[in-house]
């Protein structure tokens, strides 16, 4: 009995269940189509501080439960928030019954995620004097982005052609070794 894959969520969904080696591949081939993502967003990242003013900062955070504090640092080191800016693959628990993998590219440092997320939602903006200032001046900046560098490169329509292109490469592989797996022909 043949059986063919049809769609790319349940070729990689049965790669995954029959031939884990496989999937393994699959699943780099698909973080190798997200570095085509981050390595944009990295090359967004400015090269020093974003603001004269971006100073030696620290949150600490009191747990609720334990009482233990954490400290966070919080300033500016480029080649930190660069290197924070990761890609990770998702993959549901039922990709048979439609879930859906996902590429994720994010910013993982709390420096790059203050840099990419300040001033751009309205409703959230600090009233008082400080938060305010700080907000002018990166949107003055770097201008009034949801996500800065996250979705400059998501909407260059070169790089995530490039992406596309590359995870569609990845599933074709993956529908041809699903197949071969069912005793398909390819």
């Amino acid at each position: 009995m043949k059986v063919r894959i049809t769609g790319e969520q349940r070729a990689v969904a049965v790669l995954k269940a029959f031939d884990r080696d496989n999937f393994k591949v699959i699943d780099k081939g698909l973080k190798e189509a997200g570095e085509v993502l981050r390595d944009e967003v990295r090359r967004k990242t400015p090269t020093s501080s974003p603001l004269s003013n971006w100073g030696k900062w620290t949150a600490t955070n009191v747990s609720r439960k334990t009482g233990i504090a954490t400290t966070r640092n919080l300033a500016w080191n480029t080649t930190k928030v660069r290197m924070g800016i990761k890609v990770n693959t998702k993959q549901p628990r039922k990709a048979s019954t439609g879930g859906k993998f996902r590429v994720a590219v994010a910013t993982m440092s709390a420096p790059g995620a203050i840099f990419a997320l300040t001033g751009s939602n309205k409703k959230r903006r600090s009233e008082n004097y400080r938060g305010k200032s700080f907000y002018d001046n990166m949107n003055n900046r770097f201008g009034e982005k949801y996500a800065r560098g996250l979705n400059e490169a998501a909407k260059n329509k070169p790089v995530v052609a490039k992406a596309k292109e590359k995870v569609a490469a990845v599933i074709r592989e993956a529908e041809r070794k699903a197949d071969r797996i069912l005793g398909g022909r390819r």
